[in-house]
């Protein structure tokens, strides 16, 4: 059993509940505390030696690992139909894909260098990497943007002209490195804004402009309505390229499903007021995602669970026997394709505060054109349980609703569901929880709770503590503003830049500097001990000498 990256709290409990190893290792975070525990009695030597043993007993299997043998061009291949797979067409007008021409052209610096991993501890080495210029050779490309997204009135002019040139415009666009990563919360929703302004430019000057948009989660589309379709690559990994490729031509077909909503707007998330803040409040309680928007009727770019697809499918002859929920879902197209069926529950009108409908099943069906078969889904007590007190099913009318999305019912189905009688409380009706109509205040969120919720306070000078982090600390402590400004020295060199812009750059000195100064403690390796990290906590509080001589003494004793 191992901590994450800088977790570990307190390494006595630690070693009572099990804990073999503090990760990243190398570090003396409370050695002294848990010598000294041993010998006072209050962490038992067995515990310790438990954790020994498991140890050495990996070390000893480690030690008899053969190497493996593993064939790269399967496993390539493999990452290519998960690419084209879990690929989402999120529009077609006019049935623009699969592309039936070859006089096209690839527009912008992502068809070149795909955004195709993410940051931090999602980073791996390819071992064959292909960009959609690899996997379309033949087809002309012009840049337009640099890697940061950034454009210019003459690189936007040419793109145009590109574009016009050609009947196809293949635009790629998406979140670059900088925009998204471990250790960082999202500043906002866009794009950049060179990237919206390419996007632009080559729809005035083509009307049959597709994108393909790359990046790990929802973003604001303001041009959506001037493009004729949009695939949404994800991040595609190394054969991204080349399922791109095959999925504007048809040689695969698109049949996956998003996973959130995307919002028209960053201004339509309820908790964008207090997202990324020290301490988030969220208010909406079960609304979240798409149980808020559908209950809200709020207008959304792309619903949950929205794809679409090559062919066609039906769905017909919905049946519930007891809890079995059967469906019929027929290729009514021409070409092969799967689709993703899914299953929501609409609860009854009365009573508890309830999301409109709530996913309770989905299953992906494989179909020749022509082809149909009978799906099944098995319900259970949870399917329409709430939470009051431990899981309690509210008796009454439920809706069994099946669809292509949580705004694409096909079929619907009431069934009786014998329950208990859940009255809504008071303070209930009337409440933000019941209609929705603005956002939830303080007040209606306490009485949710059933208790007052406490405000946390930024952290003051002479209360600060190891779980406190540097840049908590920096602006009304001189240490801790040379501990930053050393922290970035140190990270710059080992990424070869000091560039905010840089995701690795920036991914670690955040995780080095906004983290709790035990973690820094650990994380650092060994390179910062436990003494100097609480010696520099004292002296951030203000009591230098004190922190001086936990530095050059420490003591045996932690806290």
């Amino acid at each position: 059993v191992v901590t994450d990256w800088g977790a570990m709290h307190d390494r006595i409990k630690g070693f009572q509940a099990g804990c073999d190893l503090n990760m990243p290792g190398g570090s003396d975070y409370m050695e002294r505390s848990a010598m000294e525990a041993v010998k006072n009695g209050k962490l038992l030597e067995t515990d310790v030696d438990a954790c020994v043993e498991r140890i050495l007993r990996l070390v000893e299997k480690a030690r008899d690992a053969k190497p493996a043998e593993v064939d790269w061009d399967a496993h390539h291949g493999l990452a290519q139909k998960i690419a084209e797979q879990g690929a989402v067409l999120l529009k077609n007008e006019d049935g623009i894909l699969p592309l039936r021409m070859t006089d096209m052209v690839l527009i912008g610096h992502m068809a070149k260098e795909m955004r195709y991993q993410g940051s931090g501890s999602s980073h791996i080495n390819p071992t064959k990497l292909v960009n959609l210029t690899d996997a379309m050779p033949g087809v002309p490309y012009t840049p337009c943007c640099d890697a940061q997204g950034n454009v210019t009135e003459d690189a936007l002019r040419k793109a145009a002209e590109a574009a016009k040139d050609h009947k196809i415009a293949i635009v790629v666009a998406g979140l670059p490195d900088a925009y998204e990563s471990e250790a960082l919360d999202r500043e906002h929703m866009g794009l950049p804004e060179g990237h919206n302004r390419m996007i632009e430019a080559v729809a005035a000057a083509n009307p049959n402009t597709i994108v393909v948009l790359l990046g790990g989660s929802a973003m604001e589309l303001p041009w959506a309505d001037k493009v004729k379709a949009i695939l949404y690559m994800g991040l595609p990994g190394q054969a991204g390229g080349q399922a791109a490729a095959n999925l504007l031509t048809g040689k695969a077909n698109p049949c996956g499903k998003l996973t959130e909503t995307w919002p028209v707007s960053y201004c339509d998330v309820i908790s964008r007021d207090t997202f990324g803040k020290r301490n988030v409040e969220y208010r909406e309680g079960v609304y979240v995602g798409y149980r808020y928007y559908d209950k809200a009727k709020k207008a959304v770019r792309y619903p949950f669970g929205h794809g679409l697809s090559y062919t066609t499918f039906t769905y017909s002859d919905l049946k519930v026997d007891g809890k079995t929920v059967s469906v019929h879902i027929k290729n009514t197209g021409s070409v092969k394709g799967a689709e993703v069926v899914q299953l929501y529950i609409a609860p009854p009108k009365d009573g508890l505060f309830r999301p409109e409908e709530e996913l309770k099943g989905f299953d992906r069906v494989e179909l020749e054109p022509g082809e149909s078969k009978t799906i099944e889904f098995v319900l259970d007590d949870r399917s329409f349980a709430v939470w009051n007190d431990g899981w309690k099913i509210p008796g009454g009318t439920y809706i069994v609703q099946i669809g292509a999305s949580s705004r694409d019912i096909r079929l619907k189905a009431a069934i009786e569901v014998p329950g208990e009688c859940l009255p809504a409380p008071a303070w209930q009706a009337g409440s933000w929880y019941e209609t929705l109509r603005g956002e939830p205040s303080r007040a209606e969120w306490e009485q949710l709770m059933g208790h007052p919720v406490p405000i946390q306070r930024s952290p003051k000078k002479g209360s600060f503590t190891m779980d406190n982090s540097c840049l908590e600390m920096k602006d009304s402590s001189f240490i801790m503003k040379v501990q930053y400004m050393v922290t970035e020295k140190i990270i710059a060199k080992q990424c070869g830049t000091k560039d905010p812009a840089d995701p690795q750059f920036r991914m670690m000195l955040t995780s080095a500097v906004d983290c709790p100064m035990r973690a820094a403690v650990i994380n650092s390796t060994g390179k910062m001990s436990d003494a100097l990290g609480r010696g520099l906590l004292h002296m951030a509080n203000g009591h230098f000498l004190k922190g001086l001589k936990c530095t050059c003494f420490p003591a045996k004793k932690q806290i």
